[in-house]
Formats: structure tokens, C-alpha cells, sequence
């Protein structure tokens, strides 16, 4: 059994060595990979063994693999590197005259409205501190984020994921989904002069674009078709990018569900119609998500009173 220790101490060679084993599973390769020979390799792996009291690698003909005690030790390591990349990044920032650095992941939904609102509002009071966003669905953004890949999450909490070791103000709205299509698809066309409603039965021969299986978005959407018995399996096309999404509706009949605030986004511009359809999903409430095992940064938490600010102006 593993031993109790007040601390963890470990060395930053086998940090390094912990994260080179586990991407090539090889302790020579290892070795070579941090500039150290093999021999010294193995007398760093020994003494983290030995400090803990567990066995983190099996020794196999041609190659090493991680026992359980091991897994949790990589991902330890990859965590520590990511965090001295960061520290590294915002070194940089700083040195060339930036306040600092926020790393934000968003679900696609409140880009066009909430987000956009909320950053706009914030660069012009912090110009000097860098954004970065990134959008995905909300059972890929939230392990990055206990990962230690973004500072904020704005999306909502998958069933599958524990949420103890998250700080989560949820909004006040949940979001509305829109089915989408090109303006000039023959259902579009159709229901424009007429101004009846379609039924999902209509839609369900068609291509759809939808989320990846896992995210919240497509395990809503499959509900709200198995609400109106369409028990027949779909033809789908599964993407997360709104560029690619659009792109092949431009090109086809597919059809595609998108948050309201996107669908009316890319409406103003001609580039989709939204279909008269009712989609009867219940979405949870988006939040602002952070990690409460890393310290919220200035920058960070000024950024989460606009984002907080532009959802409270949103349900004036």
C-alpha cells in the first residue's frame, strides 16, 4: 500500500521523465527525450518508487507501462509542464508590456450575444490583457478546464462529469435551439409564403448536422426526436464547427440544430433560413465555469464581472 506523506516531493528531472514515459513508453527513448542517459533515467524512476511506496511502471520486454499508481502520476506531470508553459506564456506577455492573460473556452451559443458583449466590454477597459478563446461543446471544454487548459469555461456541466472541484455561476436563461438550413432549401421556401409550421417527422429524412455523441446539445436533440417517436436512426454528419456546418449547408439540403442567438446571428446575414419547427429540448442553464484548485488572476476575475454583467443586461 502507498505510504502517507505530508508532501510530494519530486524532482522537476522526474517530472520531465514521467511525461516522456508515458508519451513513448520506453525508457531509453524517455531518457534521450529529457537529454539524460538510461541508466540515470532508471535511478530516477527508482527513487520516485521508493518515495512512494508504489510501483507507477511495469517493466515489459519492449517498453514500460504505467500501472494505475503510474496513470496518476503522468497525468500529475502533464499538468505541472502545462502549468510551467503558462507561467512561461504569461512571463512573455508581461515582458512585452500585456497585464495578462485569460484563456477562455466557450460552447458555440453565446458567441454572438453574451461573449462578444462581455469581451468587447472588457478589452476596452483592460486593453493590455490578452484573450484567448477558444469554442467547442461543453464534454471536450470541461476536462480542458479541470486540465488546466482555460482559466474560465462558459458552457454547461455534461451528467458524466463531476463538478465538486468547479466554482459555477449559471445564468439566469437556458438557450433555445433552432433548426437551420440554406435559404434556399425547398422546406425554407416553402414555409416563407405560407408561414406554417413543419414537423420534425418532415425533417427526419434529411441530412442532419448535429454535435458529437456526448455533448449536452446532441444528447437533448436525440431525446426531443425520441419525444416525437422518430425511432428510425438519422443520416448525420457530426462536427463542432460552425464554419464547416454552414459551409455544407451553403452546398446541400442537410439540415443542422444550432443555439437561437447563432441561428438569428447568421439569419441577419442571408447566410441560413431558420425552419419553422418547433424543437421541444430543455437545455440547462449556461454557466461561467473556473477551477477552484488554481487561484483566480486579476485579469480573470475582472473578466468574469463583465461576462456576468452583459448576461444581467441581456435579462433587463
Amino acid at each position: 500500500m502507498p505510504g502517507t506523506y505530508p508532501t510530494l516531493k519530486i524532482s522537476s528531472r522526474q517530472i520531465a521523465l514521467l511525461n516522456a514515459l508515458g508519451e513513448l513508453g520506453n525508457l531509453r527513448k524517455a531518457a534521450s527525450a529529457i537529454h539524460t542517459t538510461q541508466p540515470a533515467a532508471s535511478l530516477l524512476l527508482q527513487q520516485l518508487e521508493e518515495r512512494l511506496g508504489v510501483q507507477l511502471f511495469e517493466r515489459l520486454p519492449r517498453g514500460m507501462q504505467p500501472t494505475a499508481f503510474g496513470e496518476v502520476m503522468i497525468r500529475y506531470a502533464r499538468g505541472a509542464l502545462y502549468e510551467f508553459e503558462y507561467a512561461e506564456a504569461q512571463l512573455a506577455e508581461l515582458a512585452r508590456g500585456a497585464t495578462g492573460m485569460v484563456r477562455i473556452g466557450t460552447v458555440m451559443g453565446p458567441v454572438p450575444t453574451l461573449l462578444t458583449r462581455g469581451v468587447l466590454a472588457f478589452k476596452a477597459a483592460h486593453p493590455k490583457v490578452r484573450i484567448a478563446l477558444d469554442v467547442g461543446t461543453s464534454d471536450a471544454l470541461l476536462p480542458a478546464l479541470i486540465r488546466g487548459d482555460f482559466d474560465v469555461v462558459l458552457g454547461r456541466l455534461p451528467d458524466q462529469l463531476d463538478g465538486k472541484g468547479l466554482d459555477i455561476q449559471l445564468f439566469e436563461q437556458g438557450e433555445r435551439m433552432r433548426i437551420i438550413a440554406r435559404p434556399q432549401h425547398p422546406l425554407a421556401q416553402r414555409s416563407v409564403p405560407a408561414r406554417t409550421s413543419l414537423t420534425l417527422a418532415e425533417l427526419a429524412p434529411l441530412t442532419w448536422i448535429l454535435h458529437p455523441i456526448g455533448s449536452p446539445m446532441r444528447r437533448q436533440v436525440g431525446n426531443a426526436l425520441q419525444a416525437a417517436q422518430l425511432i428510425e436512426p438519422l443520416d448525420i454528419i457530426e462536427t463542432r464547427s460552425i464554419l464547416a456546418t454552414t459551409a455544407m449547408l451553403e452546398s446541400s439540403d442537410m439540415i443542422a440544430v444550432v443555439p437561437n442567438d447563432v441561428a438569428e446571428h447568421y439569419a441577419r446575414y442571408g447566410m441560413i433560413a431558420i425552419l419553422p419547427v418547433e424543437l421541444p429540448l430543455s437545455m440547462a442553464n449556461l454557466g461561467l465555469l473556473t477551477s477552484k484548485a488554481r487561484p483566480a488572476s486579476a485579469a480573470l476575475k475582472a473578466l468574469l464581472t463583465f461576462l456576468k454583467s452583459s448576461d444581467d443586461a441581456a435579462n433587463r
